[in-house]
């Protein structure tokens, strides 16, 4: 059993993981649990039932989640819903991993932090839960700093602050982006939402909205125009033909022109 580590990384074809993909479905009972993909963000932030992490398990060996013991039910212990949850990363790990750990003989998943064995379904279940808690920890941060933005803010700004959080009303913490932001996981919108350095892909959804806007002016479809260029430079202003020139460069994702 101890080679599934090993042979981790061997890629597994897609009907292979399809046949173990039933194993990983928990029962209907347990999605109550879970805060459903389109409950707005701001309902996330108020689910007050939601167990921790317990991060000491981060490091921990895989090997020790499966065994080769057969689990007797499909049903999980009494105490099992007031268990704090590996981190997110592992039950990703345990989760990738797990097509190949059934193939070389694992029979029930186990928490070495407590006796008896678990149900396979255990492992989707921990993830599931995990991105709704990961989720709600990062939009809590994004809630805090965007409401010490809010503080000494202009008019303008307190009421661009106010949409946002009226937004927050709204949109869904795990549903799909679409328009200009297609590229995007809602997700991504709250690291957007701090004072760290701005990443390319929020550039690239930015400069896609401002693609989306020149047609429909008639005076900007003559002046400007923006290109998707295939090298990589640093941010710069030239002179070039008629005017200047601004290119938004970005080390990661390219660089956008806009004439």
């Amino acid at each position: 059993m101890n080679s599934f580590i090993q042979d981790s990384a061997i890629d597994l074809s897609l009907n292979l993981q399809q046949h173990y993909a039933h194993l990983l479905v928990f029962p209907q009972c347990y999605d109550s649990f879970i805060p459903a993909p389109h409950l707005p963000i701001s309902a996330l932030l108020d689910f007050t039932n939601l167990p921790p992490f317990d991060h000491s398990l981060t490091v921990a060996d895989l090997h020790r989640f499966f065994t080769s013991e057969h689990c007797v039910t499909n049903d999980v212990p009494a105490d099992f819903l007031d268990r704090s949850l590996p981190p997110l990363s592992l039950s990703t790990q345990l989760l990738n991993t797990f097509s190949q750990a059934y193939h070389d003989g694992v029979k029930s998943v186990k928490d070495p932090r407590f006796l008896g064995n678990l149900p396979f379904w255990v492992v989707q279940y921990w993830h599931d839960l995990g991105c709704a808690i990961a989720a709600k920890e990062r939009w809590s941060l994004a809630r805090d700093w965007l409401s010490g933005q809010r503080e000494n803010a202009d008019t303008d700004l307190a009421a661009a602050i106010d949409e946002v959080f009226s937004s927050l009303r709204v949109l869904g913490w795990g549903t799909t982006l679409h328009g200009p932001a297609a590229a995007l996981q809602v997700l991504d919108l709250a690291e957007f939402l701090s004072s760290t350095p701005m990443k390319g892909r929020f550039i690239d959804a930015m400069v896609n909205e401002i693609s989306l806007r020149i047609p429909l002016n008639p005076q900007l479809c003559q002046t400007t125009i923006v290109e998707d260029l295939t090298f990589i430079k640093t941010l710069r202003f030239e002179e070039a033909g008629r005017g200047k020139r601004r290119r938004i460069a970005n080390t990661q994702y390219g660089e956008y022109d806009a004439h």
